[in-house]
């Protein structure tokens, strides 16, 4: 399934106090791939995937559910930055709870759970409720549950903004490694260039209040991609030009010293 946004403008606030989060906003996902929106804060990031998600009506404009020939389903599942876990469900309970709704038995959906909770380091902590967990497996359980649900199309929110470097890290690399396994269509919303980078096939830059989209960027790098990447000399070119776009005006790093 793909996401066809046109001409989507949103407004907030009572009359003529009224806020424009999102202006004329147009752009087509593609079939398994995996995209990023940056932009400063404030843009309307968040705004833009909850209208996508069907939460908000845009004022103008409008999302389309466009099915691919292969797939008739349209299933589209939002992570927010926030864990959202149920406090008194364990980790495996929150990781499965998608598919306790779609009315799987508890031995298959548990099977499926597992398999992941051995991968990436929580098969001890199946049994934890959330506030024995931290943050970082908090955060590794809410991404399970919305690759375990299979949506159609994964919305998600910063899932990593308020993480510590090395947390952040090692969730990119988890997130790279499942998605590698189907190539899910995701869009992912970041503050994080690098992290952008690392994750999407393609980015698209959002200006200032009122949200709008300037630019569009294909990402080069081959994959399977890991974190090592953000060290290649290639990221930082893209890096520098994803900067550019926001605004900011970056100059070659001089030299730290000088042979003689």
């Amino acid at each position: 399934m793909r996401l066809r946004c046109s001409g989507l403008s949103v407004e907030f606030g009572p009359g003529g106090r009224q806020t424009q989060a999102l202006s004329g906003v147009s752009f087509d996902t593609r079939e398994g791939e995996f995209l990023s929106i940056v932009g400063p804060s404030g843009c309307g990031k968040t705004t833009l995937l909850r209208a996508l998600a069907g939460l908000i009506p845009p004022q103008e404009g409008r999302v389309e559910r466009i099915p691919s020939h292969a797939d008739v389903g349209d299933h589209v599942l939002l992570v927010f930055q926030e864990r959202n876990l149920f406090p008194w469900m364990t980790a495996i309970e929150n990781a499965t709870f998608g598919l306790e709704m779609q009315g799987v038995d508890k031995g298959a959906r548990q099977e499926r759970a597992m398999a992941l909770f051995e991968r990436f380091g929580l098969r001890d902590r199946e049994g934890a409720y959330p506030h024995e967990l931290s943050a970082g497996m908090k955060q590794r359980v809410a991404v399970m549950r919305a690759f375990l649900s299979e949506p159609d199309i994964l919305l998600m929110d910063e899932p990593f903004g308020a993480l510590d470097f090395q947390t952040r890290l090692t969730l990119q690399q988890e997130l790279l490694e499942l998605w590698e396994q189907d190539h899910k269509s995701v869009v992912f919303v970041t503050h994080d260039i690098e992290e952008a980078i690392l994750l999407s096939d393609r980015i698209l830059v959002m200006s200032a209040t009122p949200g709008r989209m300037i630019a569009e960027v294909d990402i080069p790098l081959a994959r399977p991609r890991s974190v090592e990447k953000l060290f290649d000399e290639d990221l930082l070119l893209l890096k520098r030009r994803l900067a550019g776009y926001l605004g900011f005006k970056v100059q070659p790093a001089e030299p730290a010293f000088q042979r003689t």
